[in-house]
């Protein structure tokens, strides 16, 4: 969940609809010198649905209740996170392997970040991160050696190839939480893939209220215009679970539109 202050109220974007933003940018992806991805409709798969573990939580969102909101993403408990990406991973694995690999790279990526220092996570969450990283390391090695042996994955499971759309998925999952948070600070991106077994650059991300800049631009379409849409709640807390899901029921949807154009070096 995504919580967003819009006119005084909380404009709730789901997580299902944030990747669904990332998924819609990847489809434009490869002005040159950026390629496409390959291979392309299981990254695309991979990027669109990458955070399809929500669908339950989201149905019925977690109150925090220090805030008395629902969860944004950032604040949810590791026990909570854990199971999302749990059944995620396996829900994205029963319909394509190479996107399940790439899901389960990147649920364990975010999750790395709880074993650092500035996360502040206690130590019995910490054995739990643990527990989940060593499962998904597993999980890795045995997906990228089945994989291997069928030939339309042979070369994409290769450090490089792999590594490239992993790095891929990260960066439009980033991007869509940019715009979708209303982040204001400029972001600078390093080695994006310009294609299979081509160097790579960085890339800034320069957001403003109506969208961003990207320089050196990657999409194929410029300018590009994408939108997501949310639940308005009101910007009051709620004093109990059973409140909050009263008024998600009845909460009317908004949409945001953001536009993505072509930036100036340094400007």
């Amino acid at each position: 969940m995504i919580r967003r202050k819009v006119d005084g109220d909380w404009l709730c974007i789901s997580q299902l609809e944030h990747a669904r933003l990332a998924g819609a940018v990847a489809e434009a992806w490869g002005h040159p010198p950026f390629l496409p991805p390959a291979p392309r409709a299981e990254v695309l798969r991979a990027v669109a649905e990458h955070d399809n573990g929500w669908v339950e939580w989201e149905a019925a969102p977690g109150l925090n209740p220090t805030a008395g909101l629902p969860f944004h993403f950032t604040e949810m408990p590791v026990a909570d996170h854990l199971a999302i990406w749990r059944r995620g991973v396996q829900r994205m694995l029963e319909q394509n392997p190479y996107a399940g690999l790439l899901v389960s790279m990147h649920g364990s990526a975010l999750m790395r970040f709880r074993l650092e220092p500035a996360a502040r996570t206690p130590e019995g969450e910490r054995v739990a991160v643990r527990v989940f990283l060593e499962e998904q390391e597993r999980l890795q090695a045995a997906l990228r050696e089945g994989l291997k042996a069928r030939i339309r994955y042979r070369e994409a499971v290769g450090k490089g190839p792999l590594m490239a759309n992993f790095r891929l998925l990260q960066f439009l999952d980033a991007v869509s939480l940019l715009l979708c948070c209303g982040a204001s600070e400029p972001q600078v991106f390093t080695a994006l893939p310009l294609g299979e077994g081509r160097r790579r650059t960085d890339l800034e991300v320069t957001t403003d209220p109506e969208g961003a800049r990207l320089t050196p631009y990657p999409l194929t379409r410029d300018p590009a215009c994408f939108a997501v849409t949310g639940r308005l709640l009101p910007g009051r807390p709620f004093p109990d679970p059973a409140a909050l899901h009263a008024a998600w029921g009845d909460a009317p949807e908004r949409s945001l539109t953001f536009t993505l154009r072509s930036g100036t070096p340094g400007a």
